[in-house]
């Protein structure tokens, strides 16, 4: 994970989306791991198609269900990174009882929390705080640390949410992340398909050297690339992690049994090969022009 390289995670740590699924559709959960698997394996084919996934890919895996797969893919050299909240948790809390009591699982640690500059003083000190904590024990191991903030919508209109008040909601809780003394090396944060908003965020990070990745929130890929496009010529953008984009449809058709695990295997990799393709341009397109 050099300052240098972009970094392409191909992020597969969803917990509750696959339960919530799984009970819904009457599949037993144990197929959650199989999934995960397919993940890996669409990772491996990536790598082996795509010469800026093998240099700059990585992988985003929980050991809630993904614990093979994660030693899978250390064993095959691939940088994975893994979760330490507790799924769907706010305010932030963490997935085991005690997250300090062994070094890090992977090679880097991801932590998301909600955060609105509205909540109430306490609720977002209390997370700071606890994020503070996983600095200094990601630290004592060397292992990089990506926050992910979610700024929740609120009654606001969409449109005005994502290109504006989202946007500065997000700059300010980062301002005030920084202010508490936390120092990610990567924000994963949500994108917008404003230029403008994308340089209220480009300029908080900046402030101190940081980088930022995107994420997917698990849509089409249009719109994933008006969100690189909006970003391109921020010094601080670093790559993008994105999961649900790329998986949930054939993931789910793979667990309904409508699709076969090679064919599902295709499709992840034919979408991750072309977010990577997307933001290549979209990055390429802004230095030319």
């Amino acid at each position: 994970m050099r300052a240098s390289d972009p970094i392409f995670i191909l992020a597969g740590d969803q917990r509750w989306q696959w339960e919530e699924w799984c009970d819904a559709q009457h599949v037993d959960r144990s197929r959650i791991a199989d999934v995960k698997a397919l993940i890996v394996d669409a990772f491996f084919a990536a790598r082996d198609r795509s010469a800026a996934v093998a240099q700059s890919g990585a992988l985003l895996l929980d050991p809630q269900y993904s614990t093979p797969q994660i030693a899978r893919a250390l064993a095959g050299g691939v940088q994975v990174g893994t979760p330490v909240e507790r799924a769907g948790s706010f305010p932030l809390e963490w997935a085991a009882a005690d997250p300090f009591a062994a070094p890090p699982v992977g090679s880097f640690v991801k932590v998301l929390i909600k955060d609105r500059t509205d909540y109430a003083d306490a609720l977002r000190a209390g997370q700071f705080e606890k994020l503070l904590a996983l600095q200094t024990w990601c630290r004592s191991f060397g292992a990089p640390l990506l926050v992910e903030i979610l700024v929740p919508r609120d009654g606001e209109r969409e449109d005005e949410f994502e290109e504006r008040q989202r946007p500065a909601m997000l700059a300010q809780s980062i301002r005030d992340s920084y202010a508490s003394g936390l120092e990610p090396d990567y924000w994963k944060i949500e994108g917008t398909p404003s230029e403008a908003g994308a340089a209220l965020i480009e300029a908080v990070i900046a402030e101190r050297g940081g980088r930022q990745i995107i994420l997917g929130k698990g849509a089409e890929r249009a719109l994933i690339a008006r969100w690189f496009a909006a970003a391109a010529s921020s010094a601080t953008l670093s790559g993008f992690a994105i999961g649900r984009s790329v998986f949930w449809k054939p993931g789910t058709a793979f667990l309904s049994g409508a699709l076969t695990a090679e064919r599902a295997v295709d499709q992840m990799v034919s979408t991750y090969i072309a977010l990577v393709d997307a933001y290549a341009g979209a990055t390429r397109a802004c230095r030319s022009g």
